[in-house]
């Protein structure tokens, strides 16, 4: 066979995707013209084709020292090859070589616009994929890349778009389907979402990310046995797919199967040791676990976590000149506790406060603004601060201390184990403040006042696990001798006039009672009650801090503070807690508290009549 009838026969091989012969015609080629570059280029390409890039990179070296005919598409799949082994610095390069070469290169912006993807630069790629499109309007591959990094920025309507357009141009394009799938589970549209992927599926069998993807969804619609079945399918097919682990740790944690959680974590972490979010997520299944002194190290990767950045931090621990307190005696330091989280949060973890209080020279601690006059009153020997806002984040305005820690990673220090946590409140309430709300609490009549809270969670997904609607309530409200006070914070108006109008139940409030607005007179509102009823949110935590009984009302797998199968809290010793015994079942929650709540009225009215009775005079 001649040599320009070899070179034909093993193209049209390898354009049939016959690559085993094509593979085998050109290297006979080669051994008759080692140096044809067109040659040493098409071997090149079919190794890119099948993902073994050590090869393709050697044989398109090799090719563009003796300059190929399209050496345009060489330079673009050197560059594909190297970003296959995660080198994108050279890859980047080398796109941009093929784009000296041929400027209206449409696939060579497309790539270049994936590789600074890759390193996080969103608005160039961007910027990248709409070049490409100018050059070919029809490129699904870039309205696809386009849609998805779009996506990543929160874009969704316009990535649903471009997703849509890609697979228009292309109805084959599995993984444009799984990108308009991603697009669509952010705006919660999740049946959409799951005929995405499994159309996905269908064009690609072999798709793992889909698989993994799909999962993500029917884990959101807590379909947790299928969700499980889909992330199996895709380590399955991906034996080192770190994300897809990950997520069956999530699925089985959400069940409360946490030991096999920790498994799963761990295999993800094995894989990539660099995942936060499977440290942080390791770190709240052995919080849940009560593990703590394992927990509060991996808790530490929550500095890492977008997530967990993006909800009310301010500052990050690398921002500061000065070390970081390692736990070491503070004897005769300075140290300054800067504010991460919500309130809930800064006060719990202010129950860690004194400790540092009692061996340090200098405390200052970062707040809410809200919570600086109780915890002045509480911690006289603090100097606190208001939190800053992160728009007037100057860090020359911090304070210039010898140490600075955050907040949340003093238990790491003072909270090893149970035995560490202290067994009584710390948090004291404004006396005059009190005597008021006991005031208006003695006009509403006889009768235990009992505070309650209905919602909580910062987001939707947390509120609709955390939250109890009013009917839920009803057999509560129903008891007599007790008058129920809302402690709900936010806009709960139209709620209280519905508790009204269909359970004939007065939830009692006050226009002046806003926790939104003034902490220190919410405080004192709740230490003036006999009874805090809520479900987890801030609430819970002033009462626990003030030291007076609150039950909590706990979803099955709760937040990781509450832990599992136990009653109380080695947070707040006050503290009681009713847990779901099944998923979603609020009924016999409000069932048991009830019939708590039957006693506790009992026990107190028995109480107060024997005081009474001890004040008459004897005859």
């Amino acid at each position: 066979m001649n040599i320009n009838k070899a070179i034909q026969l093993a193209c049209e091989n390898h354009q049939k995707g016959n690559f085993k012969q094509a593979e085998s015609l050109y290297k006979n080629i080669l051994e008759k013209q080692p140096d044809n570059p067109d040659i040493l280029y098409m071997i090149g390409l079919l190794f890119c084709q099948l993902a073994n890039y050590d090869s393709a990179i050697q044989y398109i070296r090799k090719a563009l020292q003796f300059g190929p005919a399209d050496i345009a598409g060489a330079y673009c799949n050197l560059g594909i090859a190297l970003q296959g082994k995660g080198l994108l610095d050279e890859a980047i390069s080398y796109y941009q070589k093929a784009l000296q070469f041929k400027p209206s290169f449409a696939e060579a912006y497309c790539n270049l616009g994936y590789a600074l993807q890759g390193k996080g630069f969103l608005d160039e790629a961007i910027t990248y994929y709409q070049k490409a499109l100018q050059f070919k309007p029809s490129f699904a591959e870039a309205y696809c890349n386009l849609g998805y990094a779009l996506q990543k920025k929160g874009l969704l309507d316009e990535s649903i778009n471009y997703s849509r357009k890609a697979v228009e141009l292309n109805p084959n394009f599995a993984s444009a389907y799984c990108n308009l799938g991603l697009a669509l589970k952010g705006k919660e549209q999740f049946d959409e979402a799951i005929l995405c992927y499994r159309k996905a599926i269908e064009l690609n069998p072999y798709f793992a990310k889909a698989f993994c993807n799909l999962g993500a969804v029917l884990q959101e619609k807590e379909q947790f046995d299928e969700a499980i079945l889909c992330y199996r399918k895709a380590v399955e097919l991906n034996p080192n797919f770190a994300a897809a682990y990950y997520n069956i740790g999530l699925t089985l944690q959400d069940q409360g199967q946490l030991d096999e959680a920790i498994l799963c974590y761990r295999k993800a972490i094995e894989l990539n040791p660099n995942f936060a979010d499977a440290h942080w997520n390791k770190s709240i299944a052995l919080l849940l676990l009560g593990k703590f002194k394992q927990g509060w190290k991996e808790y530490q990767w929550r500095w890492k976590v977008k997530e967990f950045l993006k909800k009310s931090l301010v500052h990050h621990p690398h921002e500061f000149s000065q070390p970081a307190w390692d736990g070491s005696s503070p004897e005769g330091k300075s140290l300054f506790i800067f504010s991460e989280q919500g309130v809930g949060d800064e006060i719990m973890f202010a129950s860690c406060l004194q400790d540092v209080i009692d061996r340090a020279k200098v405390c200052i601690v970062e707040c809410d603004k809200r919570l600086i006059p109780i915890f002045s009153r509480s911690f006289p020997k603090v100097v606190f601060m208001e939190r800053m806002k992160e728009p007037d984040i100057l860090l020359s305005q911090l304070p210039q201390t010898e140490m600075v820690i955050p907040l949340g990673s003093l238990p790491k220090f003072l909270r090893p184990d149970f035995d560490a946590f202290p067994q009584e409140s710390y948090l004291i309430p404004d006396a005059e403040k009190v005597q008021s709300w006991r005031n208006r609490f003695k006009a509403l009549g006889d009768g235990l006042t009992v505070g309650i809270s209905w919602r909580g969670g910062a987001t939707e997904k947390v509120r609709r696990k955390r939250s109890i609607e009013h009917e839920g309530w009803a057999r509560l409200f129903f008891l007599s001798g007790v008058k129920f006070i809302n402690l709900q914070y936010g806009d709960c108006e139209k709620e209280l006039r519905e508790a009204k109008d269909k359970l004939n139940v007065i939830i009692h409030d006050w226009e002046d009672a806003d926790p939104l607005k003034d902490l220190d007179n919410f405080a004192a509102k709740i230490a003036a009650l006999d009874l805090i009823i809520s479900v987890d949110n801030a609430t819970v935590h002033m009462a626990g801090a003030l030291g007076k009984p609150v039950w909590v009302l706990l979803p099955f797998v709760p937040d990781w503070r509450w832990m599992l199968d136990r009653e109380d809290s080695p947070w707040y010793p006050t503290v009681r807690l009713f847990r779901q015994t099944s998923p979603g079942d609020w009924e016999a929650v409000i069932e048991r508290v009830t019939e708590e709540l039957k006693t506790f009225v009992q026990k107190n009215k028995t109480g107060k009549d024997e005081i009474a009775s001890g004040l008459c005079p004897s005859q």
